[in-house]
């Protein structure tokens, strides 16, 4: 499953100089949108080959890396990235580097790298939406790795935060909980979503369970076999859920 079709949108590079007429950039182009990434990439590299002009290489190069990326290979991404990047005399595709270079590092599962592209991309001067996008992810990857306080700094940084803290409070509250408690708990109807904090479906678990625990009892009581088959059906499948 490819997990970055959100960075199409943040990248602000689309190679606008580029020959929209050439063959070799409007197939890596269609073979982008039909998502053979592999293929699309080897046709960016080829068209960065066949441009003269640097900013259309690096450019190229970009989006092979993305291509990369998509097809899940990061090492031949950070090849294009670096690539691009010496291919950028002007500078003019920084912050797109950077944000495939994060994501890279994120798919490879180098907190550390990704955590120092996500701080570059934080600065003020980098587009909201870009800044915005990276304070999240830096956050995430510090909630992941047990560092609420760091996560809640990155946070603070949004120029609209507060719902974004409320919710890394809400994380916090629970991270105090068992799950084996919440499992042995889970045992008594009601009781596991009281320990997790969810009161009201709490008492409907009870009193839904004591209704066909009720229902099961009468039914048997009174021979109705049909109908205490057909409540304990659906008794057990309401009680395991």
């Amino acid at each position: 499953m490819n997990k970055t079709p959100f960075l199409i949108p943040l990248l602000v590079c689309t190679v606008v100089s580029a020959h929209a007429g050439d063959t070799t950039f409007s197939l890596a182009r269609e073979l982008l949108n039909e998502k053979d990434y592999s293929l699309a990439a080897v046709e960016f590299r080829r068209f960065a080959m066949e441009t003269e002009a640097p900013e259309e290489v690096a450019a190229a190069y970009l989006y092979a890396g993305y291509a990369y990326l998509q097809a899940g290979k990061t090492v031949p991404t950070r090849e294009m990235l670096d690539r691009a990047e010496l291919a950028d005399t002007q500078s003019l595709y920084g912050n797109e580097v950077a944000l495939l270079n994060a994501e890279r590092a994120y798919r490879a599962r180098d907190p550390e790298s990704a955590l120092y592209f996500y701080d570059l991309l934080a600065e003020p001067a980098t587009p909201e939406s870009l800044r915005t996008f990276a304070l999240r992810r830096s956050a995430a990857i510090h909630c992941s790795r047990g560092d609420l306080e760091d996560a809640r700094r990155q946070l603070g940084r949004l120029p609209d935060g507060t719902a974004s803290l409320q919710a890394l409070d809400t994380y916090a509250a629970g991270q105090d909980k068992s799950p084996y408690v919440g499992g042995l708990l889970g045992l008594i109807p009601g009781a596991g979503y009281w320990y997790s904090g969810e009161i009201a479906n709490g008492f409907r678990s009870l009193i839904l369970n004591a209704l066909f625990i009720y229902g099961m009892a009468h039914t048997a009581y009174e021979d109705q076999w049909g109908a205490f088959a057909a409540i304990s059906f659906f008794e057990v499948t309401w009680y395991t859920g």
